[in-house]
């Protein structure tokens, strides 16, 4: 299946455009040539450890005096820093570029939910090509980018896989009751109950991992659920933050990356204790801007901030950089980047030049000695750039000239008039709607003074590249995904309400349950006890095979033995309804039905009329299996 995806790819990608965007280059290379005869040295493993929703600002080195970080302060020291390193100012857009090398548009992931942050199949992964080459690899806590076949990470390159389900825990795609804590995980998609806080097991694993690989060099993706809400963490991290004067939700927060930060450190101690430290080409890097928002725009700080300010004078929240979370100034995509690899000859110190995530997959691919895949990345390779290699000034001036699109589009349709941020040397070119403006970050490194009026030259190169960037994205087109169904690699398949399709907004999508109430001060909006508010919508399937299947449509997830409630249960397939009892205090239906090959839409709903049978509770849950 590598081989014909490859082939496919090489085919497939030949005339597509590379949009890591220099500015007077139209095309980059993806990785740069090396010799075909040289004897490559003994491959690195490589860390890459992702955490969730935790800004540049949350790292103790990056000028907060309050948050405890030694052991990633200690990373950073004795890495190579990319300081002006960007991503997707949300989790699933930024994983799918990352483990890609394409711009998120460009591999087809551009919101969290609506099934539009699933990656297709058509895509090698850095999972894949490493996989390819004599790796073993395996991924520990989130994934985000499909829970079904074919976009699981079992499907897309991953040996080994421990994973929580959709992008958080407590999330609808996720084992029902999950909270962090005890929970019920996916062992290779078979359910798993784990005892602990979630943080930890993913460690703890990735760990398991490394020690059985022995002489195969590996890939630990260690992509973490925190510090992403809800905000909980074991109370021995919040209690020193609340003593300090923070607020709960903010405590546990803080507390969320104290936690990381042991483990992180307790995992270089290991690699350490084994020796394999020096081997290891060691990555930490986040996937956003920082999900703890302040309320004031001018002076970056909550009302919770406010007397901290007062303690702590110097201190500026977010690294006094606007934006966070979902937005698309500069605070809501610059995140720490922090590589390491002694045996490689990395340069510890500051690099500047513009950098993001789809240069991960590249530069990881040449450092370990691997040939480029046969398709048109929107990355480059930063090897030789973070060697210090005088011979790559060519690398350098183009870096220096390059420009990079990010954009938070999380629509059913994406369109140039989402927010979209243009970087190029120190100017940010900010759209949204109708509206424009531009920055200097050399002047004004918090975005407060928008001089457009004054670089009328800039603007108009700026629209140009918009322009140009969103054909290219329109040109690889932006796909609905279907659920595979009857496939032997999944079956039953289990649906859930988060990947609803033809929505009429986001509100309509109930993806966090709620399992445990969140903080008062937390703006999510749980679903669980609000079910009336949501109607049943599509699923899109694609039947691999034309065969009788059973259906079994729930109110609650199986765990939950929830009673529906109503009499009847419908199963609608493009046009044709059909019916079946709700028996007592059952928890859900069943029925047997066939399915014809193809791509289709199915619903499901529960009803006390039995003349219209209308829509009066979703089902949340549906299992289709092959008979």
């Amino acid at each position: 299946m590598w081989l014909k995806r490859r082939q496919a790819l090489a085919v497939g990608h030949i005339t597509l455009l590379v949009s890591s965007l220099l500015w007077s280059l139209t095309v980059c290379s993806a990785v740069q040539n090396r010799s075909a005869s040289a004897e490559p040295p003994t491959k690195p493993n490589i860390v890459l450890i992702v955490t969730d929703d935790q800004g540049y600002g949350d790292i103790g080195r990056h000028n907060n005096p309050i948050i405890q970080t030694p052991n990633i302060d200690d990373i950073a020291a004795q890495s190579a820093r990319l300081t002006n390193f960007h991503v997707d100012p949300t989790c699933s857009p930024t994983r799918s570029a990352l483990l890609t090398g394409k711009h998120s548009l460009r591999a087809g992931v551009w919101h969290t939910i609506l099934g539009r942050y699933m990656l297709g199949p058509e895509h090698v992964t850095l999972a894949e090509s490493l996989q390819e080459n004599g790796y073993r690899t395996g991924i520990f806590g989130k994934w985000h980018l499909g829970d079904n076949y074919p976009y699981r990470p079992q499907d897309q390159g991953f040996d080994d896989v421990l994973i929580h389900g959709g992008g958080g825990v407590g999330q609808t795609p996720d084992y029902w009751g999950n909270t962090q804590f005890n929970d019920t995980y996916y062992r290779n998609g078979t359910p798993e109950k784990f005892s602990g806080y979630a943080t930890k097991i993913w460690f703890d694993e990735a760990k398991k991992f490394i020690d059985k690989q022995h002489d195969t060099p590996y890939f630990a993706y260690i992509a973490l659920n925190a510090p992403h809400g809800p905000y909980r963490a074991p109370e021995t991290h919040i209690e020193p933050y609340e003593k300090r004067g923070l607020n709960r939700d903010m405590a546990s927060f803080y507390g969320m990356i104290s936690y990381i930060d042991e483990q992180v450190g307790e995992l270089r101690a290991h690699l350490r204790a084994q020796d394999q430290l020096d081997n290891t080409i060691f990555i930490f890097m986040t996937d956003n801007g920082s999900s703890y928002k302040p309320t004031d725009a001018k002076t970056h700080l909550t009302k919770r901030h406010l007397p901290l300010a007062e303690q702590y004078p110097n201190w500026q929240p977010n690294d006094n950089m606007r934006g966070y979370k979902g937005e698309v100034y500069e605070g809501g995509h610059r995140v720490p980047f922090f590589i390491s690899y002694p045996n490689g000859n990395i340069t510890t110190g500051d690099y500047e030049a513009i950098t993001a995530h789809f240069d991960v997959m590249p530069t990881l691919l040449e450092l370990a000695n691997i040939p480029p895949v046969n398709s048109t990345l929107d990355g480059t390779s930063l090897a030789t750039y973070l060697k210090g290699e005088q011979a790559n000034r060519s690398l350098e001036s183009k870096l220096s000239e390059r420009a990079i699109v990010v954009t938070n589009q999380r629509v059913y349709h994406p369109s140039v008039k989402r927010p979209i941020a243009i970087a190029f040397h120190q100017w940010r070119y900010i759209s949204a709607n109708d509206s424009e403006k531009l920055f200097n970050l050399q002047q004004d490194p918090s975005q407060q003074n928008d001089i457009k009026n004054d670089h009328p030259d800039i603007l108009a190169r700026m629209r140009q590249r918009k322009q140009t960037w969103w054909q290219e994205m329109q040109n690889s087109g932006f796909k609905d995904r279907y659920i595979s169904v009857g496939n032997d690699a999944e079956n039953p398949v289990r649906l859930n309400a988060m990947d609803w399709m033809e929505v009429p907004d986001n509100q309509a999508v109930p993806w966090f349950i709620g399992h445990q109430a969140p903080a008062p001060e937390w703006d999510y909006v749980h679903w669980l006890t609000e079910e009336d508010k949501y109607q049943a919508l599509p699923w899109y399937i694609d039947v691999e095979q034309a065969a009788n299947y059973h259906v079994k449509a729930y109110f609650h997830d199986i765990p939950a033995a929830t009673p529906v409630n109503k009499q009847l249960c419908v199963i609608q397939v493009g046009d044709k309804q059909l019916s079946a009892p709700v028996y007592g205090r059952a928890s859900h239906c069943a029925i047997t039905l066939p399915l014809a090959k193809g791509k289709q839409k199915i619903s499901a709903w529960f009803t006390d009329n039995k003349q219209s049978l209308s829509k009066e509770k979703a089902a949340f849950y549906l299992y289709l299996e092959r008979i």
